[in-house]
């Protein structure tokens, strides 16, 4: 492990937006001051001549670092979760300063309201403004709204020739439509952050002993199927305790993808409407087909969704408590100590600690099971599409005196090499090159990652800094990074028989098979004004009419006829 000395300390506090005015109008054409950079600043008249060459590049890609001469760039951070304050002095500022000669100087490193409250003031002031916009939290609509007030400069141009941005896109053809807006602009570089298993987050689990017993083992794989086992359940005590307490499917509403609705409903008709989930889903409810934009409420096919449901629930094989219990309750019933009470549920994982803890455990006794077909051999499931948009990341304001370098600078951070050092330390102690082992998607891996201690000896590992535990990575919401599927699949897993990220993508892998295809799900489309109002309005009145009468449909206090 090469131990180099990390250059630079936060030389500017913000105390004022005075302060950041001033920082700014050294722009990012300016060197950084002689502390910051340990050698004297070219005089502004060398660098209208001569020097000016060290930044001044035709194109992203003819930008090569480290820069001949080190070049200052304001940035502004909206450090969700670290309380604010950790990116000036943090291991991934300074391996960046030490590969590209540039500082990074943190003007605005900030969290929650304070956040939101000092990012309004800088736009409403563009003089304040710094290079570059790393994370913000803005939405599409917002984004576009400054570019077009010429706050944000388009990027189209620049990213043509930046290689890792045209990289990810080859691998992921959903992320540029993801980041292009209505007026044909591109104002952000972008995330890659794809979870894979997180597409198929709505599946359904089984208690496999049940299964042996009552079904020889035979996992359902149609509607008439899990009919005929949930009645089993029911009715032939697979407990042994003499007791009709068996509950045949159950769920509840508000946790991750634990409600039992859209994993059915895809039986009948293509749906991504889950009532619950915590990763809320684009375009839910609505599907292309033919080129048009369906809502597949409005289908005969999800009324004949709803009297499948609805049957299940009035016959007891569908838990009465499934629509107004909490996860307190929910969680009972599948722990219940004196006897095993629940054949199947809905959820994004498994419901037991010892899963999440990589140990041994009830959790074992559970399996994945596929989507069923329905009467007219509909077997779908639900699929998420990734967010490449982000937390905003990486937009350029219009002070920046050298936007090539700055695209350049994304597209640096953008490598496998930097996503792991911005996701995970120092090469060598917090992550490293390997290909011994199983990767998480089943073959050679390509790197692995460590846990650094958090009293880990810098200064007496050969450090010249202490980087306590939040000033060692960034956060990953504001990571600029390369994290395909396909990468994200080529780390190491030391233990694949117990580890939580191995099971979720084999479950996904499932899944997978019965993916209605990307062109068939609505994109987070940008709206502006009028009918970004509508549009929010719409989905949040109609939304929640559509979530609130399935429940009363199947329940049976609507009539599905």
């Amino acid at each position: 492990m090469r131990k180099k000395g990390l250059i630079g300390k936060k030389l500017l506090s913000v105390i004022t937006v005075l302060a950041v005015c001033g920082s700014v109008l050294g722009g990012c054409g300016s060197s950084a001051d002689t502390a910051a950079s340990g050698t004297a600043p070219a005089d502004s008249a060398a660098a209208e001549t001569g020097e000016a060459g060290a930044f001044d590049f035709a194109s992203v890609s003819d930008v090569k670092f480290p820069l001949k001469e080190k070049l200052n760039m304001t940035v502004f951070v909206y450090a969700t979760t670290t309380g604010g304050g950790t990116y000036q002095d943090n291991y991934v500022t300074d391996w960046i300063e030490e590969k590209t000669n540039i500082h990074l100087d943190f003007v605005y490193d900030v969290d929650g309201d304070d956040a939101k409250t000092k990012l309004n003031l800088v736009m409403t002031d563009p003089a304040s403004m710094p290079d570059i916009f790393l994370a913000t939290n803005w939405t599409k609509s917002e984004v576009q709204s400054y570019g077009q007030q010429g706050l944000l400069l388009p990027l189209n141009d620049y990213l043509k020739d930046a290689p890792n941005w045209n990289k990810m896109n080859e691998e992921s053809p959903m992320r540029k439509a993801d980041l292009v807006m209505s007026d044909g602009n591109i104002y952000t570089y972008g995330d890659q952050n794809e979870c894979y298993h997180c597409r198929y987050q709505n599946r359904m689990y089984i208690y496999k002993p049940w299964v042996d017993a009552l079904n020889g083992g035979k996992i359902p794989e149609t509607t008439d199927e899990l009919y005929d086992f949930l009645v089993k359940v029911k009715n032939e005590d697979p407990n042994g305790n003499g007791i009709a307490d068996e509950i045949p499917m159950t769920g509840f509403i508000g946790g991750w993808a634990t409600d039992p609705t859209v994993w059915m409903i895809n039986s009948f008709i293509q749906c991504n409407n889950p009532l619950s989930n915590t990763n809320p889903t684009v375009g839910a409810g609505l599907v292309v087909k033919d080129g048009k934009i369906e809502y597949s409420v409005m289908k005969e096919e999800y009324r004949e969704a709803l009297r499948f449901m609805s049957k299940l629930y009035k016959e007891g094989l569908l838990d009465n408590q499934t629509f107004t219990q909490d996860n307190t309750q929910f969680s009972a019933a599948l722990k219940n100590e004196d006897a095993h009470l629940v054949a199947m549920y809905p959820a994004g994982a498994p419901q037991n600690d010892e899963f999440w803890a990589n140990k041994d455990g009830e959790w074992q006794d559970w399996e994945v099971i596929e989507p069923v077909a329905g009467p007219e051999g509909i077997r779908l499931t639900a699929k998420g599409l990734d967010n490449y948009f982000g937390s905003s990341i990486g937009s350029i304001s219009a002070n920046c005196k050298y936007p090539e370098i700055a695209v350049a600078l994304f597209d640096f951070m953008a490598t496998e090499e930097g996503t792991n050092v911005q996701a995970f330390g120092p090469e060598g102690l917090g992550w490293d090159w390997t290909t011994e082992g199983t990767s998480l998607a089943g073959g050679t891996p390509t790197y692995q990652k460590y846990v650094i201690p958090e009293d880990y000896d810098w200064l007496g590992n050969g450090w010249e800094k202490e980087y306590p535990d939040k000033h060692r990575t960034w956060v990953s919401d504001a990571n600029v990074r390369c994290s395909s599927a396909r990468f994200r699949g080529e780390m190491k897993i030391e233990d694949p028989a117990h580890d939580t990220e191995y099971y979720l993508q084999a479950a996904a892998e499932k899944y997978s098979k019965y993916d209605p295809g990307d062109d068939t799900i609505v994109p987070n489309l940008v709206f502006e004004g009028q009918d970004a109002q509508t549009i929010s309005e719409g989905t949040l009145t109609i939304g929640g009419y559509v979530n609130q009468a399935t429940v009363q449909f199947v329940t049976g206090d609507l009539d599905v006829d």
